[in-house]
């Protein structure tokens, strides 16, 4: 869980280096430019999504959507999917931050299917997601960055009462085994027998020099920069508190703080079109 550009990826293919299943299908290729090393992302749940996004154009999508007579059928085919390839999996895995969008949908379908969630979310600062965002694909920054509160504060508020734990961008990158490792104690994933040997593909995977959206921005300068509004700051915070305490991150004190941002933020805001606006031809 968590926005794209976050270290997703990372934390997806080093959760598969952990004997965490992605499963047998194909999986979308890297991009020489923006993701070099792999986005491991199922490509035929992305295709599903992007059928389900064709329906539902803004977000948040309306209350009730994932019954809606437009969206069960796309439901259906992402449920049979799902069985078919994890079917014979102890513990499997996906990654797609639209995922992100259509949380309600999934609970439906993995309690159809009798299978518990656990959640992983990755929280990067929102500066360097718009930089990435901007860098990658050209993107207008204020849209990047309400796409980033918004699925920031899904990935936190739809996973409320489930079995998850949250990371920061930095704690993956600086301090990965570590980071995995408290992932695996919390969340009871597997954890290799060989630990060097899942050290050695870590190192041989990350490279610091990919993080080429990397501000370096300290936190109270976050904190005291002018160009981020108070209602940013004080999500990005808040998702920095839960990546230090699993007991207040899972608590109901938590969750209030949290709904309540939501809710600002479409007071403020309102919905948000799923498609970037299209950049100025200059």
């Amino acid at each position: 869980m968590g926005n794209g550009r976050s270290g997703t990826s990372v934390l997806t293919r080093c959760l598969n280096f952990m004997g965490v299943d992605l499963g047998n299908d194909k999986m979308l290729g890297p991009n020489k430019k923006i993701n070099p090393k792999g986005y491991f992302e199922n490509e035929t749940i992305i295709h599903l999504h992007k059928q389900l996004g064709a329906v539902l154009r803004f977000r948040p999508s309306p209350e009730g959507y994932e019954n809606s007579p437009q969206v069960v059928p796309i439901k259906n085919k992402i449920k049979d999917y799902v069985y078919e390839q994890f079917k014979d999996k102890e513990v499997w895995a996906w990654k797609d931050p639209r995922t992100n969008d259509y949380l309600a949908l999934w609970k439906d379908i993995l309690a159809d299917l009798r299978v518990e969630p656990n959640c992983v979310i990755v929280v990067r600062n929102p500066i360097d997601v718009v930089a990435s965002n901007v860098r990658a694909w050209n993107r207008d920054e204020t849209w990047a960055l309400r796409q980033w509160q918004l699925r920031t504060l899904f990935s936190i508020r739809d996973t409320y009462g489930l079995k998850r734990m949250i990371v920061s961008y930095e704690e993956l990158f600086n301090h990965t085994l570590e980071c995995l490792r408290k992932i695996s104690t919390t969340l009871d994933l597997p954890w290799p027998e060989d630990e060097a040997e899942l050290k050695c593909k870590i190192e041989s995977f990350i490279d610091p020099k990919l993080q080429t959206s990397n501000s370096n921005t300290s936190l109270e300068d976050f904190i005291n920069h002018g160009d981020v509004t108070q209602d940013v700051k004080d999500l990005y915070l808040l998702a920095l508190e839960g990546t230090k305490s699993q007991e207040v991150f899972q608590s109901k004190a938590y969750h209030e703080r949290v709904e309540k941002l939501y809710q600002d933020y479409l007071n403020d805001y309102g919905v948000l079109h799923r498609d970037p606006p299209k950049p100025e031809k200059k």
